[in-house]
Formats: C-alpha cells, structure tokens, sequence
C-alpha cells in the first residue's frame, strides 16, 4: 500500500478480446482489508473529537432529487453531477455531491426541528465527476463538521479550533490553515470597477490562483494597472498580523475593505496563541464555491499537491432552501490527511515548505490551483 494513499489503485486493468480495459471506475476506489483498518481508524478519531465538541453525527442519502437540492449547488458542481432518473417518479437524482448542501437543505426544511445552534458531523463520501487528467478522485472520502445557528467572531473561533483539534488528535506535526474573508476579496472587486460579468470572471480566476487569466481579464476590462497591481498583491499577502497592516495600507479608508479585516484579526487573536504557528493570514484565501460569504479557510500540509480539507462562513447558504441561519464548518480528505500524517514522518525536499510570513511558497501556490472544498 505504500504512503501514497489508503486506496487500491484505480488503474488496474484486464486484457479482454485483446484490448485492456479497466476493472474499476476512473477515480473510484477499493479499500482493502489493511487500509480499510487504518481509514476506519483514522475517521473515528476525528469523529470522536467532533462529538466530545459537542457535535452530533447526522448520517445522510446518497441520493437527491436534484431539483430539491440544486438551489445550494453552485452551477460548477452542478456539472460535475453524476444523475440518474429514479425508476419509481421518473425525477432526476444526483450521486451526493457536498454534504454541506445536504445538511442546509435538512436543517431548512424542519428536519431538526426548530432548535439552534445545531452541531453537527458525519462521515461520508461525495462523488464529483473530475477529468481524466486532472489528477483527482471522483470518490472523496470526508469527515466534517457544520455549527448553525451561531454568528460573529465566537463562531468563527468555534470552527477553526475545532479544525485544529481535529488535525492535532491525528498526530498530523506540520500543517498551515490559511483564513481570509471572501468579503475583503470581493470588495476589492467591485472598487476596481469591473462589470458584473468580468468580477465573476475574475473571481474565478482568483480561486485557482490563474494569475495570468487575472491580467488578461482585468486588461480586457481596462482597469487601471494601479489597481491591477492592488489585486494581484493581495493574492499573494500570506502571513501573520503583518499581513493585515499591509491590506489596511493598501485600501485606505474603505469601510468595505477594513471591516473583513477588522474580522479576521478578531478571528486571528481569539484563536491563534502564543508559540502556536499553524494558522496564517491569507488575504488571497477566496474558496472555490459561491455559498461562502466571510471567514474561509483552507488546511496545507508539507509533501501533499492539494489541500486537505477546508471550509468557512456560508451564511446565506441555508436562504437559498426557504431558511435563514448563520453557518459555518469544514470538511476534511481523509485520503489526503492520512497521506499527510504518513509524510510528515519522512524527509521532505527544501521547497516542500509553507512561509510563515510575506509571499507563500511553492507547496502552497501549487496546492491553491486546485482548490475546492475537499
């Protein structure tokens, strides 16, 4: 099995009638009997901190009509749908795509009852279709965790140390969460004067750190290169409480622009103390999924191409199924993690390296091209 990964290889093929065909599905996975040991290990620990949290396991379908739960897909996901009709009503269903989606939906449509807060958690698989060569699964294996119902720097303070708990009681020895604010990005956005269209665009852009897409666009909108270089700077500005010195000297007096930082300083302060270096200030954190609207936050780790896992502030997810609340969570790859934990036993090259101050480094800048929730 090697430290590669938890899962059997993909690639194993046959030869039938003279051609090689593959035995299990691209991106899909079997877990032997050794592997299946540790995986299943590995999620109870993370279940159990989540629960002595205070959380409570929810355990959700596999399926979902999809006009039921589509208002909380956004339409990227959405095309990575795998869909089938369901023989008894002739409704098109959807292979479970995001376990957050599920739950708003739940929690909005009285399943649970009235109460909040909810503190909720599972472990399950979602099933996103993803091409060939982009060198990802199509079957996730999570572990995570949604608070509802609370708002303001508690909540967002609740999660993130929550997250660390997580990462810590795994016996994971290297790792950054980087936390920014979608509000201070997309603010940002719309000073610079783009159109509705091209700040979409560019926010595109922005979550896959494309910088060269983010230069062509912001060209093809005529934005002053002042501002073009405000833009691409704050991409970059990854560190400590440095980091928002800078952000405040670049936009001024901007109440839109000093409030999300004024958040993620309050954030900072609540959760990081002092010797503990794990969390950084990302002012180019911007998550690839819509439904985030504050703090946002992804897991890195020496040694692995992607994040392990991350999450945020989705307040306005659940309105999207008829209910209001506050929201926030994360989820984690436990493929990725466990991949993580075995690494940081092993020597890891000079480069493999995420900096604690200034400009990110190579592990950092590579893993950010491939974002999304885990």
């Amino acid at each position: 099995m090697g430290s590669l990964s938890l899962k059997a290889s993909t690639s194993s093929t046959s030869s039938v009638a003279g051609r090689e065909r593959s035995l299990i599905p691209v991106g899909m996975s079997t877990i032997l009997p050794a592997a299946a040991c540790r995986i299943r290990r590995l999620e109870q620990t993370l279940l159990a901190v989540l629960i002595r949290g205070g959380y409570e396991e929810i355990i959700l379908p596999i399926f979902e009509y999809l006009d039921v739960l589509a208002p909380g897909l956004e339409p990227e996901l959405l095309e990575k749908c795998y869909q089938l009709v369901d023989r008894t009503t002739g409704r098109l269903m959807v292979l479970r795509p995001d376990a957050t989606a599920q739950i708003a939906r739940t929690v909005a449509m009285g399943m649970m009852g009235e109460r909040l807060p909810l503190r909720l958690c599972y472990r399950t698989s979602v099933f996103r279709y993803e091409r060939e060569h982009a060198g990802r699964d199509r079957e996730i294996f999570q572990v995570g965790a949604e608070l509802i119902g609370v708002d303001g720097v508690s909540g967002d303070a609740e999660v993130l140390t929550l997250l660390l708990d997580c990462l810590k009681q795994v016996g994971l020895s290297s790792f950054k969460v980087a936390v920014g604010h979608v509000g201070f990005f997309t603010a940002l956005l719309v000073r610079s004067g783009l159109s509705a269209e091209g700040q979409k665009r560019v926010e595109q852009a922005a979550a896959r750190k494309d910088i060269p897409l983010l230069e062509e666009l912001l060209a093809c909108e005529g934005i002053a290169r002042s501002t073009g270089r405000v833009i691409r700077e704050v991409l970059e500005l990854c560190g400590g409480p440095e980091v928002l010195s800078r952000g405040r000297k670049l936009v001024g007096r901007d109440k839109a622009l000093l409030k999300p930082l004024d958040r993620l300083a309050q954030v900072y302060e609540r959760v990081v103390s002092p010797g503990k270096e794990s969390i950084l200030i990302d002012l180019g954190e911007f998550r690839g999924f819509e439904y985030y609207d504050g703090i946002v936050f992804d897991v890195f780790a020496p040694g692995i191409g992607a994040e392990l896992g991350g999450g945020g502030r989705y307040d306005h997810l659940m309105g999207r199924f008829g209910r209001t609340a506050a929201s926030s969570g994360f989820a984690l790859d436990v493929d990725r993690v466990f991949r993580a934990i075995d690494s940081s036993v092993r020597p890891l090259p000079p480069d493999a390296t995420v900096s604690q101050t200034g400009h990110r480094h190579s592990t950092s800048s590579a893993s950010r091209r491939t974002r999304s929730r885990a």
